[in-house]
């Protein structure tokens, strides 16, 4: 076993905050639905992994890594909305175990789903040119893509937390999520 040095301590250390950042954003909107409707999403995982599968059938379909990445979580969230709206909605006020239920049930519809539609041998991406190579940090090179996901989920935090913080629609997410019977006494579903 080598010697462990500052830089190699340091390029781990980033390693981490990578993963981490990845997480972050895994346990914010498990946090966010848990919050704000009380649903205990047993097929969050499984929307991160159609995420995953729609970024990469929209970057082969239009060839171009930063409009996929827009469309992406639109498409998931769309998926999102509507599983709440149709399968979800229906079963608030009968108790936790139905909503955790059906989630858990539809997180093995959505990567058997996958599954059919996909495969199940892994989908070959590209990094994108802009986000391919190193940067040097002072105590070793680290690949670019991470950094860029590092800045992105910091600037997703921050504009989350700016949204429900300082918006009308975030005090209503907050209240919502505090005492949801007193906002729809006032009109608000």
């Amino acid at each position: 076993m080598g010697d462990i040095t500052p830089q190699l301590l340091g390029l781990q250390l980033v390693t981490g905050i990578a993963l981490g950042a990845l997480y972050a954003l895994l346990a914010i909107g498990l946090s966010l639905i848990f919050g704000m409707l009380t649903v205990v999403n047993f097929a969050h995982g499984a929307f991160y992994m159609v995420g995953a599968f729609l970024g990469v059938y929209f970057l082969g379909l239009t060839g171009n890594f930063w409009l996929s990445l827009v469309l992406t979580p639109v498409a998931v969230g769309a998926i999102g909305l509507l599983t709440e709206r149709f399968l979800v909605r229906p079963l608030y006020g009968r108790g936790i175990d139905y909503p955790l239920l059906l989630t858990f049930g539809l997180s093995y519809v959505l990567i058997e789903a996958m599954r059919v539609l996909f495969g199940i041998e892994g989908l070959p991406s590209t990094t994108p040119e802009s986000l391919r190579g190193a940067v040097d940090l002072g105590f070793g090179f680290f690949p670019k893509y991470r950094l860029f996901l590092i800045v992105a989920a910091a600037v997703i935090i921050l504009a989350l937390w700016l949204f429900i913080e300082k918006t009308r629609f975030g005090l209503i997410i907050r209240a919502g999520s505090r005492d949801p019977e007193i906002v729809r006494v006032l009109g608000i579903d």
